[in-house]
């Protein structure tokens, strides 16, 4: 991880500060150590360069050293071998989405900005040439998280970037302290009304977020299926009225494809249902 980041991060469990124990470190990274919660007492490993928010076991080093599923990474990202599951018409899409995406963010003054639920960096490869500042990439994954460093090391993008593994729903950064957030799809995920309460926490005040995700037809098997694992933002308009709960201001929506799923294997969106893809904007007033 980047030292200097170490002023803005707080224990998730009492959001206190933490002081830093390092095992093995440079002079603008730490590479091994521990973060430390005085006031509850709580530990966070740093391990080859990954903050750790979470308990890491042996079956996550064990995923995240199989050369197998390494290999499977760089091919399928850093050779972006995944673009040929989508028709010519459908990508285009996708990078309509992400250019307006980027668009709404003043990712060139911003001095750290936070992309969250980054999986492989399908997003993130688009915005490490525009960033000025650090970069910080949250996500759950120990595994995805030890491949993403590798992917952004291949891009030769890995200088000013931290990757954390943790729960974008409990953050562990101070209030008002990222420039800018971005997440490509993390809404399609359960419970994302807690990570947009975090990031309105941790965004400071008239700076910008961009996120994305995917909406089902009513009444359709994705939307009951979608609704019972409490993916909240899954039918047209919830994420906008929750948005406007939240008192962002300047909230920009725009919908940028509908298309019939044809994956039978998917779990979401189910065979054959519509979905839409969609992308929302906003200011923090306050």
């Amino acid at each position: 991880m980047k030292k200097k980041l170490i002023s803005i991060m707080a224990c998730p469990k009492c959001s206190s500060s933490l002081i830093l124990q390092a095992v093995s470190k440079t002079k603008t990274r730490i590479h091994t150590g521990k973060l430390l919660c005085k006031k509850c007492n709580n530990e966070f490993e740093i391990i080859d360069d990954i903050v750790c928010f979470k308990s890491i076991t042996q079956k996550d080093r064990n995923r995240a050293e199989s050369r197998r599923m390494i290999n499977t990474f760089l091919k399928q990202e850093f050779k972006k071998d995944w673009i040929k599951r989508f028709l010519k018409k459908e990508f285009n899409f996708v990078k309509d989405e992400w250019k307006w995406m980027i668009n709404n963010l003043n990712l060139r003054k911003s001095k750290i900005h936070l992309d969250w639920a980054t999986g492989t960096g399908r997003f993130l490869r688009n915005i490490l040439s525009i960033i000025r500042g650090e970069i910080i990439a949250l996500e759950t994954d120990y595994a995805t998280c030890v491949w993403l460093k590798l992917f952004l090391k291949k891009l030769k993008k890995y200088s000013r970037a931290t990757i954390i593994c943790g729960d974008a729903r409990n953050m562990p950064f101070r209030s008002n302290s990222i420039g800018s957030i971005s997440s490509w799809h993390g809404l399609d995920e359960p419970k994302m009304d807690k990570v947009i309460d975090e990031s309105k926490r941790v965004l400071k005040k008239s700076k910008r977020l961009a996120l994305s995700g995917v909406f089902y037809k009513k009444n359709s098997k994705s939307l009951k299926l979608a609704r019972k694992w409490e993916i909240r933002f899954a039918q047209e308009s919830q994420i906008y009225k929750y948005f406007q709960k939240l008192d962002f201001k300047d909230i920009k929506y725009k919908i940028f494809f509908k298309a019939k799923w044809s994956d039978r294997k998917s779990f979401l969106p189910r065979f054959e249902d519509y979905y839409s893809s969609y992308a929302i904007s906003a200011k923090k007033s306050k």
